[in-house]
C-alpha cells in the first residue's frame, strides 16, 4: 500500500523567399520577393501516466498490538516494471501502546515484490464491527524469495539450546522468552491487493477464491 513528468517542446524558424524577374538589385515594382518568419506552435506531450500502484509508495503501521507494532515500507521497483518493493519491520516495546522503548526488533533478509495483476471490484469488510463496503482493489501477486528472519535489540542474546540457536528476549524483570532461530524459509507467494481511503492502507489477501481484510494502515 513519484510522479514523472516529461516536456517536449520542439520549435523552428522557417525562412521563405521567392525571387522573379527585372533588374538587379532595385526595389522597383518587378521585385516580388517575399520575406517572413513562420514560427511552429510548441509541441507538449503528455506526461506519462504514474504507475498504477504509485499511491501505495511511503511508510506505513498499523495500530498497536499488545506491545507489538508492524511498519511496511512501500517503495516503486527500479526497474520502471511499476511493481512495489516492500519491506517490513516487526517492533516489540516495553509498554502495551508501543509508547515505550523498543525492545526487539524483527526484520526478514529479503523484500516482498508486489507485480501488478489489474483491478477489480470486492465487496470488503473495513473493520470488523462494519457491514462489507463495496470497493475497488488494485490487484497485486506478491511474491517473497527464500529469507532469514533476524531478531535484534538491546534485550536480546542468542543461545544454543538442544544444539541449536535461539534468540533470548529478557524482559527487564529476571523473566525471558526463547524464539527459535529457524534458518532459511522457503520462498512464499500469493495474491492480494491494496485499497486507499484519505491516509488508510487497506491490504487483502486471496483466501477460498474471495479477498479478506489483512492489515489496516495509516501513513506515517
Amino acid at each position: 500500500m513519484k510522479k514523472v513528468l516529461a516536456l517536449l517542446m520542439v520549435s523552428s524558424t522557417v525562412v521563405l523567399t521567392g525571387c522573379g524577374g527585372g533588374g538587379g538589385g532595385g526595389s522597383g515594382s518587378g521585385n516580388n520577393s517575399v520575406s517572413g518568419d513562420a514560427v511552429v506552435p510548441p509541441v507538449v506531450v503528455a506526461p506519462p501516466a504514474p504507475p498504477a500502484l504509485a499511491a501505495y509508495v511511503g511508510t506505513w503501521q498499523p495500530a498497536c498490538n499488545g506491545h507489538f507494532r508492524q511498519r511496511l515500507v512501500v517503495a516503486l521497483k527500479s526497474d520502471g516494471s511499476g511493481a512495489l518493493e516492500m519491506s517490513t519491520y516487526g517492533e516489540n516495546f516495553s509498554t502495551p501502546d508501543c509508547s515505550g522503548p523498543v525492545q526487539f526488533t524483527e526484520t526478514t533478509s529479503e523484500k516482498i515484490i508486489a507485480t501488478p495483476d489489474g483491478a477489480g471490484n470486492i465487496q470488503l469488510k473495513l473493520a470488523a464491527d462494519s457491514p462489507a463496503s463495496d470497493i475497488r482493489i488494485d490487484k497485486v501477486v506478491s511474491s517473497l524469495p527464500a529469507h532469514t528472519i533476524q531478531i535484534t535489540g538491546p534485550t536480546v542474546t542468542t543461545v544454543m539450546l538442544d544444539g541449536k540457536p535461539h534468540w533470548r528476549i529478557n524482559d527487564g524483570s529476571g523473566n525471558y522468552t526463547d524464539i527459535p532461530d529457524t534458518g532459511l524459509q522457503k520462498a512464499e507467494s500469493g495474491k492480494g491487493g491494496f485499497y486507499l481511503r484519505g491516509n488508510e492502507l487497506f491490504t487483502v489477501m486471496e483466501k477460498d477464491g474471495a479477498y479478506v481484510l489483512d492489515m489496516r494502515y495509516v501513513k506515517q
